[in-house]
């Protein structure tokens, strides 16, 4: 199996034909009906040397690259199916934040102050910034189209299974219902830079969500956090456990384990949210 070069990710140079994937962009666009109304980027948290900002087209790339080498490798689902392994898994996962997340504007990503990007000026190749934490984000409403059927789309089993395990916890509770509200903010992937745990960084971009959600009149933001580590920093946040799934209770359609490598300290993916004050 040919190996994702994690030093120098190029979804082009990795030769992966994604044609297919534009039914799927095409319906997923068209499926929205939740535009940000102000595009004009901002800090949305600021604290110890680290700021918390929108993504904007020029961060595109370079948060693109930090999620595959980081998220992808470390998240416990990703992990558990070697997805950064496989270069046409890697390549639907990381087409889907570029296409379908991203293009929404709501997403957001933690640079250490004084350095490119933190005080919203553009980066470049010649000017990059160093990413300590990311957060991609979206809005989904109830006046949102029907999806499509993203299993007859795509065409990596690995991304479906993932994608079908976040849908599934994600049906759970019925949020709308529950707090009233006709959209919210859900997460897409969160992240924080290896040598930057331990020090409150993803509580600093769970803060800045909130504050996101209060500027733009999202009155309530849900996540399914995959991690034990993140479902705790959640908990502290002030999220609201709203229903699980326990990793070694899932199989696939053979009736065998759907995440058979998944690390012993990974137990369980939950559903959380918090009402916006």
């Amino acid at each position: 199996m040919q190996q994702l070069d994690k030093t120098n990710f190029n979804l082009k140079a990795m030769a992966v034909d994604l044609g297919h994937f534009v039914a799927l962009e095409v319906g997923l666009s068209s499926a929205q009906s939740w535009h940000r109304p102000d595009l004009h980027p901002r800090v949305w948290f600021e604290q110890d040397g680290v700021v918390v900002r929108d993504v904007t087209p020029d961060l595109d790339p370079f948060v693109l690259d930090y999620m595959v080498k980081n998220y992808l490798t470390e998240e416990p689902m990703n992990q558990a199916l070697r997805v950064s392994e496989d270069p046409l898994a890697a390549a639907e996962q990381t087409a889907i934040w570029e296409k379908l997340i991203l293009s929404q504007r709501v997403s957001i990503v933690a640079l250490q102050k004084g350095t490119p990007g933190a005080d919203l000026e553009k980066v470049s190749e010649d000017c990059p910034p160093k990413i300590i934490g990311a957060n991609l984000l979206f809005v989904t409403s109830k006046s949102d189209h029907e999806l499509p059927d993203f299993r007859k789309v795509l065409k990596s089993e690995k991304v479906i299974t993932c994608l079908h395990t976040f849908f599934e916890t994600s049906s759970l509770v019925d949020v709308y219902e529950r707090y009233a509200a006709d959209h919210y903010l859900d997460g897409a992937g969160m992240s924080v830079a290896s040598e930057w745990r331990g020090k409150g960084i993803g509580k600093m971009l769970l803060e800045a969500r909130l504050n996101l959600c209060r500027s733009l009149d999202i009155p309530l933001t849900k996540t399914v956090f995959t991690s034990v580590q993140s479902q705790k920093v959640a908990l502290k946040s002030g999220f609201e456990l709203l229903g699980e799934l326990v990793y070694s209770d899932l199989t696939d359609a053979e009736g065998q384990p759907r995440f058979p490598k998944m690390h012993p300290d990974q137990k369980r993916i939950q559903m959380m949210a918090l009402k916006i004050t």
